[in-house]
């Protein structure tokens, strides 16, 4: 049986957003402004309706997560792929989590199943993924058609109680996960189901929710 080692990329890999990155990306390089524009003029509106409680958090985070395609409409993947790699490059990368990096590079060293899980679209949590080492990740899937993206996402958006089904969907056969054995890495109570999944469950710069959970459970903290 393998031990798996699963982490998490906004707020627990890296310290950014990816949805931010995406739209800083448009407006410093002059492409897709539009789209951008429109996305935030869409999504932040939400996000403030959460911060006064008119939304549940996984609401906001799933409407913010399902619509990151529409940064990449009508793009072919090729067309798409200098983005991706941008925001891997100079975001993700230079705003890395030394310390969680340190984890992941034992967990390699270790033999261990390393799976980079996120709500990021697929195709860029890839690109951002093999400059960690990761082999596998799992991410929310983009529609092609035709070749091009078409702004939409495959439902369910890999958040909450979907970021396990995604998981296990990817997994096949979860039989020869040794579960108890097993690490996961968060920093968001929303990520709570993917953190119980495992005997190892580490909370990685919580929000208040996650560390009054991880503390009540007598789960790791870092830091």
């Amino acid at each position: 049986m393998s031990i798996a080692a699963i982490f998490d990329l906004d707020g627990t890999l890296q310290t950014g957003r990816i949805g931010m990155s995406l739209m800083q990306h448009h407006f410093l390089h002059r492409t897709k402004r539009l789209h951008a524009i429109r996305y935030l003029a869409v999504h932040l509106p939400i996000w403030w309706a959460y911060g006064i409680r008119l939304l549940r958090e996984l609401t906001a985070r799933d409407l913010w997560t399902r619509n990151l395609g529409w940064a990449v409409q009508g793009w072919t993947p090729e067309e798409a792929m200098p983005t991706f790699d941008w925001i891997a490059d100079e975001r993700v990368l230079k705003r890395q989590r030394d310390d969680v990096v340190k984890r992941l590079r034992a967990h390699q060293e270790s033999g261990h199943r390393v799976i980079l899980l996120s709500g990021t679209p697929s195709p860029l949590l890839e690109v951002i993924g093999s400059r960690f080492g990761f082999e596998e990740t799992v991410g929310t899937p983009l529609i092609l058609r035709e070749g091009r993206y078409t702004g939409r996402s495959e439902p369910p958006a890999c958040q909450g109680t979907n970021k396990v089904l995604r998981l296990e969907k990817h997994l096949g056969d979860t039989s020869f996960i040794d579960w108890d054995q097993s690490w996961s890495y968060a920093d968001s109570n929303i990520d709570i189901p993917v953190l119980e999944r495992v005997g190892n469950p580490v909370a990685v710069y919580p929000d208040k929710k996650l560390e009054a959970h991880a503390r009540e459970k007598g789960w790791e903290i870092i830091p």
